[in-house]
């Protein structure tokens, strides 16, 4: 049994992946059924993450990683407030074959809710995604943009990270913060400092 994960927010980024367990290599992947949004509360750090709820008509983009049976609990234990669920591999769009006992997991949100002053989308949270699709490409950043709903309610807490696993570096700020004034204008210019 072939075990791998698609990853569509902070599980893009390789260095966020190695904070939970090991993994192979990533591929960049295309996912049909899954809406991507700013769905998933965390109380434990007041803050909201992106989660997927399927939807036919939708898409979103992120990575596969193949892991193995001992790691793949490693990131059920990490993705607490989601369920785990397989794809159908005839959804899933990638330039690369997966094998063809491959089974592909995703991680859905068990609630959703949009992003508020109680539950804001954190900067801390959304530069380790972007880390990740930058990773890739701009393209595959825009991409990430554009497939993802509820934008809005966005801090910098950059200063102190409400995000267990935080960029510890500040070198991609300005790359994110540029982007995101160009893609996303008003989130940015609404953005509040803590």
């Amino acid at each position: 049994m072939n075990n791998y994960i698609f990853g569509y927010g902070s599980l893009i980024c390789a260095d966020s992946r190695s904070r939970t367990g090991i993994t192979g290599d990533a591929i960049p992947a295309t996912v049909k059924g899954i809406k991507r949004g700013w769905y998933v509360s965390v109380p434990q750090t007041m803050h909201i993450a992106v989660g997927a709820v399927q939807d036919e008509f939708s898409e979103c983009n992120g990575v596969i990683f193949p892991v193995d049976t001992k790691n793949l609990a490693k990131f059920d234990e990490r993705e607490q407030g989601y369920g785990r669920i397989t794809l159908k591999t005839s959804h899933i769009i990638t330039k690369h074959q997966l094998p063809d006992d491959a089974i592909v997991w995703t991680y859905v949100g068990h609630q959703t809710r949009s992003p508020s002053s109680e539950y804001p989308i954190t900067q801390s949270y959304l530069d380790v995604i972007l880390k990740g699709c930058f990773s890739w490409d701009e393209a595959f950043a825009i991409e990430f943009i554009k497939t993802t709903s509820h934008w809005g309610n966005l801090i910098n807490d950059r200063s102190a990270p409400r995000y267990p696993r935080a960029i510890e570096s500040d070198t991609h700020y300005h790359l994110h913060d540029t982007f995101l004034m160009q893609h996303l204008p008003d989130c940015i210019l609404q953005r509040k400092n803590i």
